[in-house]
Protein backbone atom coordinates (compact mmCIF):
# COMPACT_ATOMS: atom_id res chain seq x y z
CA UNK A 1 0.00 0.00 0.00
CA UNK A 2 1.32 3.44 -0.91
CA UNK A 3 0.76 6.70 0.94
CA UNK A 4 1.83 9.22 -1.70
CA UNK A 5 -0.65 11.85 -0.50
CA UNK A 6 0.76 12.12 3.03
CA UNK A 7 2.92 15.25 3.32
CA UNK A 8 6.15 14.26 5.04
CA UNK A 9 7.87 16.70 7.38
CA UNK A 10 10.17 16.70 10.40
CA UNK A 11 8.55 15.52 13.66
CA UNK A 12 5.60 13.99 11.82
CA UNK A 13 4.36 10.79 13.50
CA UNK A 14 3.10 8.09 11.12
CA UNK A 15 1.26 5.10 12.52
CA UNK A 16 1.39 1.45 11.46
CA UNK A 17 4.32 1.68 9.08
CA UNK A 18 5.67 -1.63 7.77
CA UNK A 19 8.02 -2.94 5.11
CA UNK A 20 7.17 -6.40 3.83
CA UNK A 21 10.01 -8.07 1.95
CA UNK A 22 11.71 -11.46 1.65
CA UNK A 23 14.47 -12.27 2.26
CA UNK A 24 14.64 -9.76 5.11
CA UNK A 25 18.01 -8.27 4.17
CA UNK A 26 16.56 -6.89 0.92
CA UNK A 27 14.66 -4.40 3.08
CA UNK A 28 17.76 -2.99 4.80
CA UNK A 29 19.95 -0.11 3.60
CA UNK A 30 23.73 -0.43 3.62
CA UNK A 31 23.62 1.23 7.09
CA UNK A 32 21.21 -1.49 8.29
CA UNK A 33 18.23 0.87 8.37
CA UNK A 34 14.82 -0.47 7.41
CA UNK A 35 13.76 1.13 4.12
CA UNK A 36 10.11 1.99 3.54
CA UNK A 37 9.12 3.03 0.01
CA UNK A 38 5.37 3.46 0.49
CA UNK A 39 5.60 7.25 0.46
CA UNK A 40 6.66 9.86 -2.07
CA UNK A 41 10.29 9.47 -0.97
CA UNK A 42 12.10 6.64 0.88
CA UNK A 43 12.04 6.64 4.67
CA UNK A 44 15.06 5.11 6.44
CA UNK A 45 14.00 3.87 9.89
CA UNK A 46 16.38 3.25 12.79
CA UNK A 47 16.03 0.10 14.91
CA UNK A 48 13.28 -1.43 12.79
CA UNK A 49 13.57 -4.74 10.95
CA UNK A 50 11.81 -5.59 7.69
CA UNK A 51 8.45 -7.30 8.21
CA UNK A 52 7.85 -5.42 11.47
CA UNK A 53 5.16 -2.80 12.06
CA UNK A 54 5.62 0.36 14.12
CA UNK A 55 4.61 3.95 14.70
CA UNK A 56 7.49 6.17 13.59
CA UNK A 57 8.58 9.79 13.96
CA UNK A 58 10.39 11.68 11.18
CA UNK A 59 13.67 12.98 12.61
CA UNK A 60 15.15 14.35 9.36
CA UNK A 61 13.48 15.48 6.15
CA UNK A 62 14.84 16.40 2.73
CA UNK A 63 13.37 16.40 -0.76
CA UNK A 64 15.11 13.09 -1.55
CA UNK A 65 14.62 11.03 1.62
CA UNK A 66 13.62 10.99 5.30
CA UNK A 67 15.05 9.41 8.42
CA UNK A 68 12.83 8.22 11.25
CA UNK A 69 12.88 6.53 14.65
CA UNK A 70 10.47 4.07 16.21
CA UNK A 71 7.95 5.56 18.64
CA UNK A 72 6.07 2.32 19.28
CA UNK A 73 6.47 -1.25 18.04
CA UNK A 74 3.20 -2.89 16.96
CA UNK A 75 4.43 -6.13 15.44
CA UNK A 76 7.90 -7.70 15.88
CA UNK A 77 9.76 -9.90 13.43
CA UNK A 78 10.37 -13.52 14.51
CA UNK A 79 14.02 -12.81 13.65
CA UNK A 80 14.30 -10.12 16.36
CA UNK A 81 16.30 -11.07 19.46
CA UNK A 82 15.08 -9.94 22.88
CA UNK A 83 17.80 -7.77 24.41
CA UNK A 84 18.42 -7.24 28.10
CA UNK A 85 18.18 -3.76 29.61
CA UNK A 86 21.86 -2.89 29.17
CA UNK A 87 22.04 -4.33 25.64
CA UNK A 88 19.02 -2.22 24.75
CA UNK A 89 20.88 0.90 25.90
CA UNK A 90 23.66 0.14 23.43
CA UNK A 91 21.23 -0.77 20.65
CA UNK A 92 19.25 2.48 20.78
CA UNK A 93 22.41 4.56 20.30
CA UNK A 94 22.85 3.07 16.84
CA UNK A 95 26.36 1.86 17.74
CA UNK A 96 25.30 -1.78 17.34
CA UNK A 97 22.35 -1.71 14.90
CA UNK A 98 22.51 -5.44 14.11
CA UNK A 99 22.40 -6.49 17.75
CA UNK A 100 18.73 -7.38 17.33
CA UNK A 101 19.64 -10.13 14.82
CA UNK A 102 21.33 -13.45 15.51
CA UNK A 103 24.84 -13.73 14.11
CA UNK A 104 23.96 -15.95 11.15
CA UNK A 105 21.49 -13.35 9.89
CA UNK A 106 24.01 -10.55 10.42
CA UNK A 107 26.38 -12.41 8.10
CA UNK A 108 23.62 -12.95 5.51
CA UNK A 109 22.97 -9.20 5.44
CA UNK A 110 26.65 -8.34 5.03
CA UNK A 111 27.21 -10.97 2.35
CA UNK A 112 24.20 -9.63 0.42
CA UNK A 113 25.47 -6.06 0.82
CA UNK A 114 28.93 -6.73 -0.65
CA UNK A 115 27.69 -9.13 -3.33
CA UNK A 116 25.01 -6.75 -4.59
CA UNK A 117 27.39 -3.76 -4.62
CA UNK A 118 29.98 -5.66 -6.68
CA UNK A 119 27.43 -7.13 -9.08
CA UNK A 120 25.61 -3.85 -9.62
CA UNK A 121 28.63 -1.56 -9.94
CA UNK A 122 31.44 -3.78 -11.19
CA UNK A 123 29.68 -6.72 -12.88
CA UNK A 124 31.68 -9.00 -10.56
CA UNK A 125 29.66 -11.90 -9.18
CA UNK A 126 32.32 -14.12 -7.62
CA UNK A 127 32.46 -12.61 -4.11
CA UNK A 128 33.81 -15.15 -1.61
CA UNK A 129 31.71 -16.12 1.45
CA UNK A 130 32.19 -13.69 4.32
CA UNK A 131 34.74 -14.73 6.96
CA UNK A 132 33.06 -14.74 10.36
CA UNK A 133 34.53 -13.47 13.62
CA UNK A 134 35.21 -15.89 16.45
CA UNK A 135 34.21 -13.13 18.86
CA UNK A 136 30.69 -11.80 18.38
CA UNK A 137 31.00 -9.39 21.32
CA UNK A 138 34.06 -8.41 23.32
CA UNK A 139 36.20 -8.03 20.19
CA UNK A 140 36.99 -4.30 20.13
CA UNK A 141 40.45 -3.40 21.42
CA UNK A 142 39.56 0.30 21.35
CA UNK A 143 36.43 2.10 22.58
CA UNK A 144 35.69 5.84 22.71
CA UNK A 145 33.37 6.85 25.56
CA UNK A 146 31.68 10.24 25.71
CA UNK A 147 31.24 12.12 28.97
CA UNK A 148 28.54 14.62 29.93
CA UNK A 149 28.10 16.26 33.32
CA UNK A 150 24.90 16.66 35.33
CA UNK A 151 25.34 18.75 38.47
CA UNK A 152 29.09 18.09 38.19
CA UNK A 153 28.53 14.32 38.13
CA UNK A 154 29.97 12.52 35.09
CA UNK A 155 27.58 10.51 32.91
CA UNK A 156 29.31 8.05 30.58
CA UNK A 157 27.99 6.52 27.39
CA UNK A 158 27.45 6.93 23.66
CA UNK A 159 25.54 9.57 21.76
CA UNK A 160 22.54 8.58 19.70
CA UNK A 161 23.27 8.79 15.99
CA UNK A 162 23.13 12.36 14.66
CA UNK A 163 22.13 13.82 18.03
CA UNK A 164 23.53 15.29 21.24
CA UNK A 165 21.54 12.87 23.39
CA UNK A 166 23.89 10.78 25.52
CA UNK A 167 22.68 7.31 26.46
CA UNK A 168 24.37 6.11 29.65
CA UNK A 169 26.09 2.73 29.37
CA UNK A 170 26.48 0.36 32.31
CA UNK A 171 28.65 -2.09 30.39
CA UNK A 172 30.78 -1.99 27.24
CA UNK A 173 29.67 -5.17 25.50
CA UNK A 174 31.83 -4.82 22.41
CA UNK A 175 35.06 -4.11 24.33
CA UNK A 176 37.71 -6.70 25.16
CA UNK A 177 37.97 -7.98 28.73
CA UNK A 178 40.39 -5.36 30.09
CA UNK A 179 38.27 -2.52 28.66
CA UNK A 180 35.03 -3.86 30.14
CA UNK A 181 36.64 -4.39 33.55
CA UNK A 182 38.21 -0.92 33.69
CA UNK A 183 34.99 0.72 32.55
CA UNK A 184 32.79 -1.04 35.11
CA UNK A 185 35.18 -1.05 38.07
CA UNK A 186 36.97 2.30 37.68
CA UNK A 187 35.01 4.66 35.44
CA UNK A 188 31.38 3.79 36.05
CA UNK A 189 30.87 2.05 39.40
CA UNK A 190 34.03 1.95 41.54
CA UNK A 191 33.73 0.06 44.83
CA UNK A 192 37.28 -0.28 46.19
CA UNK A 193 39.02 2.69 47.82
CA UNK A 194 41.75 2.70 45.15
CA UNK A 195 39.27 2.67 42.29
CA UNK A 196 37.25 5.47 43.88
CA UNK A 197 40.36 7.63 44.21
CA UNK A 198 41.39 6.87 40.63
CA UNK A 199 37.90 7.69 39.41
CA UNK A 200 38.05 11.05 41.19
CA UNK A 201 41.50 11.82 39.79
CA UNK A 202 40.33 11.11 36.24
CA UNK A 203 37.13 13.13 36.39
CA UNK A 204 38.81 16.06 38.17
CA UNK A 205 40.39 16.63 34.74
CA UNK A 206 36.87 17.06 33.28
CA UNK A 207 37.30 14.84 30.22
CA UNK A 208 34.79 15.21 27.38
CA UNK A 209 35.86 11.82 26.03
CA UNK A 210 37.82 8.85 27.33
CA UNK A 211 39.41 6.37 24.94
CA UNK A 212 40.20 2.91 26.27
CA UNK A 213 42.62 0.66 24.40
CA UNK A 214 43.79 -2.84 25.35
CA UNK A 215 45.04 -6.02 23.67
CA UNK A 216 42.59 -8.89 23.57
CA UNK A 217 45.14 -11.11 25.31
CA UNK A 218 45.48 -8.74 28.27
CA UNK A 219 43.69 -9.15 31.58
CA UNK A 220 44.79 -5.76 32.94
CA UNK A 221 47.13 -3.74 30.70
CA UNK A 222 45.20 -0.85 29.20
CA UNK A 223 45.84 2.60 27.73
CA UNK A 224 43.49 5.32 29.00
CA UNK A 225 43.38 8.49 26.91
CA UNK A 226 41.78 11.45 28.68
CA UNK A 227 40.58 13.99 26.13
CA UNK A 228 39.92 17.29 27.85
CA UNK A 229 39.61 20.99 27.05
CA UNK A 230 39.84 21.82 30.75
CA UNK A 231 42.96 23.43 32.20
CA UNK A 232 44.64 21.24 34.78
CA UNK A 233 47.33 21.93 37.36
CA UNK A 234 50.44 20.10 38.57
CA UNK A 235 48.68 18.94 41.73
CA UNK A 236 46.06 17.05 39.68
CA UNK A 237 48.76 15.37 37.59
CA UNK A 238 50.78 14.48 40.71
CA UNK A 239 47.74 12.73 42.18
CA UNK A 240 47.16 10.74 39.00
CA UNK A 241 50.84 9.79 38.88
CA UNK A 242 50.79 8.75 42.55
CA UNK A 243 47.87 6.41 41.92
CA UNK A 244 49.31 5.19 38.62
CA UNK A 245 52.53 4.08 40.33
CA UNK A 246 50.48 1.59 42.34
CA UNK A 247 49.17 0.02 39.11
CA UNK A 248 51.60 0.69 36.25
CA UNK A 249 49.61 -1.64 33.95
CA UNK A 250 47.38 1.41 33.50
CA UNK A 251 48.92 3.64 30.81
CA UNK A 252 47.46 7.14 31.12
CA UNK A 253 47.69 9.83 28.46
CA UNK A 254 46.11 13.28 28.49
CA UNK A 255 45.21 14.99 25.22
CA UNK A 256 44.64 18.73 25.48
CA UNK A 257 44.96 21.49 22.89
CA UNK A 258 46.38 18.99 20.36
CA UNK A 259 49.20 18.08 22.76
CA UNK A 260 49.94 14.76 24.48
CA UNK A 261 51.06 14.21 28.06
CA UNK A 262 51.99 10.61 28.83
CA UNK A 263 51.74 10.00 32.58
CA UNK A 264 54.87 8.36 34.03
CA UNK A 265 56.30 8.74 30.52
CA UNK A 266 54.67 5.46 29.47
CA UNK A 267 55.58 3.95 26.11
CA UNK A 268 52.19 2.61 25.06
CA UNK A 269 50.90 -0.96 24.95
CA UNK A 270 51.95 -4.03 23.01
CA UNK A 271 49.84 -6.26 20.77
CA UNK A 272 50.97 -9.74 19.80
CA UNK A 273 50.26 -11.29 16.41
CA UNK A 274 51.84 -14.70 15.93
CA UNK A 275 55.61 -14.14 16.20
CA UNK A 276 55.41 -10.34 15.97
CA UNK A 277 54.95 -7.65 18.63
CA UNK A 278 53.47 -4.27 17.76
CA UNK A 279 53.67 -1.32 20.13
CA UNK A 280 50.90 1.30 19.87
CA UNK A 281 50.58 4.63 21.64
CA UNK A 282 48.15 7.55 21.77
CA UNK A 283 46.46 8.09 18.39
CA UNK A 284 48.49 5.63 16.32
CA UNK A 285 46.25 3.27 14.32
CA UNK A 286 45.76 -0.43 15.00
CA UNK A 287 42.99 -2.68 13.68
CA UNK A 288 40.03 -3.12 16.04
CA UNK A 289 39.44 -6.89 15.82
CA UNK A 290 42.72 -8.77 16.32
CA UNK A 291 41.40 -12.21 15.39
CA UNK A 292 40.03 -11.05 12.03
CA UNK A 293 43.12 -8.91 11.39
CA UNK A 294 45.33 -11.98 11.72
CA UNK A 295 43.24 -13.81 9.11
CA UNK A 296 43.42 -10.82 6.73
CA UNK A 297 47.19 -10.49 7.05
CA UNK A 298 47.66 -14.20 6.39
CA UNK A 299 45.59 -13.85 3.21
CA UNK A 300 47.68 -10.87 2.07
CA UNK A 301 50.84 -12.86 2.76
CA UNK A 302 49.46 -15.73 0.68
CA UNK A 303 48.85 -13.35 -2.25
CA UNK A 304 52.46 -12.08 -2.25
CA UNK A 305 54.57 -14.18 -4.65
CA UNK A 306 58.11 -15.20 -3.73
CA UNK A 307 59.73 -12.96 -6.32
CA UNK A 308 61.68 -10.41 -4.25
CA UNK A 309 59.48 -7.56 -5.39
CA UNK A 310 59.29 -3.90 -4.32
CA UNK A 311 56.14 -3.28 -2.26
CA UNK A 312 54.51 -0.08 -1.05
CA UNK A 313 52.48 -0.30 2.17
CA UNK A 314 50.35 2.83 1.87
CA UNK A 315 48.56 4.26 4.93
CA UNK A 316 50.85 1.99 6.93
CA UNK A 317 50.08 2.93 10.55
CA UNK A 318 52.61 1.24 12.86
CA UNK A 319 53.88 -0.94 9.97
CA UNK A 320 51.83 -4.03 10.82
CA UNK A 321 51.11 -5.23 7.27
CA UNK A 322 54.63 -4.48 6.07
CA UNK A 323 56.14 -6.37 8.97
CA UNK A 324 53.84 -9.34 8.42
CA UNK A 325 54.75 -9.71 4.73
CA UNK A 326 58.41 -8.64 5.01
CA UNK A 327 59.75 -12.19 4.56
CA UNK A 328 58.42 -12.22 0.99
CA UNK A 329 59.65 -8.80 -0.15
CA UNK A 330 62.93 -7.40 -1.38
CA UNK A 331 62.03 -3.91 -0.16
CA UNK A 332 58.95 -2.35 1.46
CA UNK A 333 58.16 1.35 1.66
CA UNK A 334 55.96 2.08 4.69
CA UNK A 335 54.14 5.37 4.08
CA UNK A 336 52.43 7.21 6.95
CA UNK A 337 51.69 10.79 8.08
CA UNK A 338 50.85 10.37 11.80
CA UNK A 339 53.99 11.06 13.84
CA UNK A 340 53.03 8.77 16.72
CA UNK A 341 52.48 5.95 14.24
CA UNK A 342 55.81 6.65 12.56
CA UNK A 343 57.67 6.59 15.89
CA UNK A 344 56.03 3.30 16.80
CA UNK A 345 56.61 1.84 13.33
CA UNK A 346 60.36 2.42 13.66
CA UNK A 347 60.31 0.96 17.17
CA UNK A 348 58.35 -2.07 15.96
CA UNK A 349 60.75 -2.75 13.10
CA UNK A 350 63.67 -2.76 15.53
CA UNK A 351 61.75 -4.88 18.02
CA UNK A 352 60.90 -7.48 15.36
CA UNK A 353 64.34 -7.30 13.69
CA UNK A 354 62.94 -6.26 10.30
CA UNK A 355 65.62 -4.80 8.00
CA UNK A 356 63.94 -4.40 4.61
CA UNK A 357 61.31 -1.75 5.45
CA UNK A 358 61.85 1.99 5.04
CA UNK A 359 59.45 4.22 6.97
CA UNK A 360 58.59 7.45 5.19
CA UNK A 361 56.62 10.37 6.59
CA UNK A 362 54.53 11.62 3.71
CA UNK A 363 50.97 11.59 2.48
CA UNK A 364 50.59 8.26 0.69
CA UNK A 365 48.75 9.89 -2.20
CA UNK A 366 51.63 12.36 -2.77
CA UNK A 367 54.38 9.73 -2.39
CA UNK A 368 52.78 7.41 -4.96
CA UNK A 369 52.59 10.24 -7.50
CA UNK A 370 56.37 10.78 -7.23
CA UNK A 371 57.48 7.14 -6.92
CA UNK A 372 55.06 5.23 -9.12
CA UNK A 373 57.80 3.73 -11.31
CA UNK A 374 59.59 1.80 -8.56
CA UNK A 375 56.64 -0.24 -7.18
CA UNK A 376 55.66 -3.80 -8.18
CA UNK A 377 52.87 -4.33 -5.64
CA UNK A 378 50.96 -1.72 -3.68
CA UNK A 379 48.85 -2.41 -0.59
CA UNK A 380 46.15 0.10 0.29
CA UNK A 381 44.48 0.29 3.69
CA UNK A 382 43.08 3.82 3.44
CA UNK A 383 40.66 5.73 5.68
CA UNK A 384 36.93 5.49 4.92
CA UNK A 385 37.25 8.26 2.34
CA UNK A 386 39.30 5.95 0.12
CA UNK A 387 41.84 7.08 -2.50
CA UNK A 388 42.02 10.47 -4.15
CA UNK A 389 41.95 11.08 -7.89
CA UNK A 390 45.67 11.95 -8.15
CA UNK A 391 46.60 8.57 -6.66
CA UNK A 392 44.36 6.71 -9.07
CA UNK A 393 45.78 8.63 -12.05
CA UNK A 394 49.35 7.95 -10.88
CA UNK A 395 48.60 4.23 -10.68
CA UNK A 396 47.43 4.43 -14.31
CA UNK A 397 50.84 5.82 -15.32
CA UNK A 398 52.80 3.32 -13.20
CA UNK A 399 54.26 -0.15 -13.65
CA UNK A 400 52.35 -1.51 -10.66
CA UNK A 401 51.29 -5.06 -11.50
CA UNK A 402 49.26 -5.98 -8.42
CA UNK A 403 47.04 -3.97 -6.10
CA UNK A 404 45.82 -5.30 -2.76
CA UNK A 405 43.07 -3.09 -1.34
CA UNK A 406 41.74 -3.45 2.21
CA UNK A 407 38.68 -1.28 2.85
CA UNK A 408 36.30 -0.60 5.72
CA UNK A 409 33.83 1.27 3.48
CA UNK A 410 32.28 -0.75 0.64
CA UNK A 411 30.94 2.33 -1.14
CA UNK A 412 34.29 4.14 -1.50
CA UNK A 413 35.93 0.80 -2.28
CA UNK A 414 33.57 0.19 -5.21
CA UNK A 415 34.05 3.78 -6.37
CA UNK A 416 37.84 3.34 -6.47
CA UNK A 417 37.67 -0.09 -8.11
CA UNK A 418 35.53 1.32 -10.90
CA UNK A 419 38.28 3.84 -11.61
CA UNK A 420 41.01 1.20 -11.48
CA UNK A 421 39.09 -1.00 -13.89
CA UNK A 422 39.50 1.77 -16.50
CA UNK A 423 43.28 1.25 -16.25
CA UNK A 424 43.15 -2.47 -17.16
CA UNK A 425 43.15 -3.74 -13.58
CA UNK A 426 40.95 -6.81 -13.22
CA UNK A 427 39.47 -7.96 -9.93
CA UNK A 428 40.80 -11.42 -9.16
CA UNK A 429 39.42 -12.03 -5.69
CA UNK A 430 37.07 -10.36 -3.20
CA UNK A 431 36.85 -11.56 0.41
CA UNK A 432 34.56 -9.86 2.97
CA UNK A 433 35.52 -10.13 6.65
CA UNK A 434 33.28 -9.48 9.63
CA UNK A 435 35.66 -7.14 11.42
CA UNK A 436 32.78 -5.41 13.25
CA UNK A 437 30.08 -7.82 14.54
CA UNK A 438 26.80 -6.22 15.69
CA UNK A 439 27.35 -3.31 13.26
CA UNK A 440 26.73 -2.84 9.53
CA UNK A 441 30.44 -2.26 8.83
CA UNK A 442 32.32 -4.77 6.68
CA UNK A 443 36.04 -5.07 5.99
CA UNK A 444 36.68 -6.15 2.40
CA UNK A 445 39.94 -7.42 0.93
CA UNK A 446 40.40 -7.22 -2.85
CA UNK A 447 43.22 -8.35 -5.12
CA UNK A 448 43.59 -6.82 -8.60
CA UNK A 449 46.04 -7.58 -11.39
CA UNK A 450 46.93 -5.52 -14.43
CA UNK A 451 46.33 -7.14 -17.79
CA UNK A 452 48.94 -5.22 -19.80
Amino acid sequence: MTNKKIILEKDLIIKKVKTEVEPFYCGLSYQALCVNRDFSIPIFIYNLLPNEEADIKITYYSKKCCFAEVVKYRKLSPLRLILNKNEEKLYITGSAPLMSLDYENQLKFKQFLIKSLFERNLKFANVSPIISSNCKQGYRNKISIHVDYQKNKPILGFYKKYSHELVEQFDIYLGVYAIREFYKNVLHSPTTEYNKQLNKAIFNLKPKQIVLRAPKTSLATIEIIIDTENKFNRKQIDKLEELNKQKPVFKFSIFQNKKWLNILDHKGIDYEMEKYIFSVQNDSFYQINEGITNLIYNQILDWIPLQNLIICDAFAGVATIGTYISSKAKKIYSIETNQNSINKAIENLNKNNIKNIEVIKEDANDWIVKNKEKIDIIIFDPPRSGLNLNTLESINKSNIKTIIYLSCDPKTLVRDLRELSKYDYLIKEVIPYDMFPQTYHVETLVMLRRQK
